[in-house]
């Protein structure tokens, strides 16, 4: 395992913001990261958990907590016939898909599309690890983790290694049993056999509506807020007045107005304080008070 000081954390991040870690670690096994954190929690200290940077707005300021990065350092897939399910689906034709917390939920999609399994191709193009998707059931595409998770590995704060299955993920919007302070080591999903050709035109449907769609040319950290009940946060913004708002070199998108996006040299600080008037005029324009659905971290 190694262990860094003073690296700056914009260079992790989707937004390509944020100050600099004062402990940086980068474990390369599960002994690793069980080793890391029962010294964490012996020594009274909290963690963040980073993946791809993709749901994460961090601080000017950097973190004084130390930052364990789960991506490439911990990541791999392991494919098998579901046995099991075969049974119960009267000889169907089932896989699990294991991947390490930091495989690419894009990288998962590919593999499974090579091994002819449907299931991931709407989540292919969400810019996040497994083990954040499942944190937060990641969606996109009236798709979530929910729909094809079997059960994970999870690490506790105090290092405890230990499994979830579906029944106990306790899933909904934007929400896991996974709190602040567990860590993700690795998940199952159940995939079902399909058409080789279907899944790949599903696949490049999926990749030309994020295109067309989204602000994939500028850095962003994704659906910057939660869908409100019954509405769309895009359309509440539009409806405001708010498409293409700018605030130094923070903005809305003029291509998507759920998507913040940095124009370039952007500070956190920046980035935030659009945000927040943008809740606070939606909240005066059209009586809706939204959430983010960004992680923030540091000091605001």
């Amino acid at each position: 395992m190694e262990h860094f000081q003073g690296n700056l954390l914009k260079e992790y991040t989707s937004f390509l913001v944020g100050g600099k870690a004062k402990d940086f670690y980068i474990p390369r096994s599960f002994e690793d990261v069980e080793e890391l954190l029962k010294r964490l929690h012996t020594e009274g200290k909290d963690f963040y958990v980073l993946g791809k940077g993709s749901n994460v707005l961090i601080s000017d300021e950097g973190l004084d907590a130390p930052v364990i990065l789960i991506r490439e350092n911990l990541s791999g897939i392991h494919f098998q016939i579901y046995k099991e399910h075969l049974e119960e689906k009267n000889q169907e034709d089932w896989a699990i898909f294991t991947a390490l917390a930091g495989t690419s939920l894009s990288e998962l999609a590919k593999y499974a599309e090579e091994k002819g399994y449907t299931g991931m191709e709407p989540l292919s193009g969400i810019p996040g690890t497994v083990g954040g998707a499942v944190k937060m059931n990641a969606g996109a595409y009236n798709s979530e983790i929910k729909d094809v998770f079997h059960h994970g590995t999870f690490c506790k704060r105090n290092g405890e290694i230990f499994e979830l299955s579906l029944s106990e993920m306790d899933f909904s919007y934007r929400h896991s049993a996974v709190e602040d302070g567990m860590l993700c080591l690795s998940a199952s999903f159940l995939l079902k056999k399909g058409e080789l050709a279907s899944i790949r035109e599903k696949m490049e449907d999926f990749q030309k509506r994020r295109a067309e769609k989204q602000p994939l040319e500028l850095p962003s950290a994704g659906s910057t807020f939660k869908r409100p009940e019954g509405d769309y946060a895009s359309r509440l913004i539009e409806a405001a007045g708010l498409r293409g708002f700018r605030m130094e070199n923070a903005a809305v998108s003029e291509k998507h107005c759920g998507f913040v996006v940095n124009l370039g040299g952007a500070s956190a600080r920046n980035i935030y304080e659009l945000i927040e008037e943008v809740k606070r005029i939606v909240k005066e324009k059209e009586g809706v008070q939204l959430e983010t659905e960004i992680k923030l971290w540091g000091s605001f």
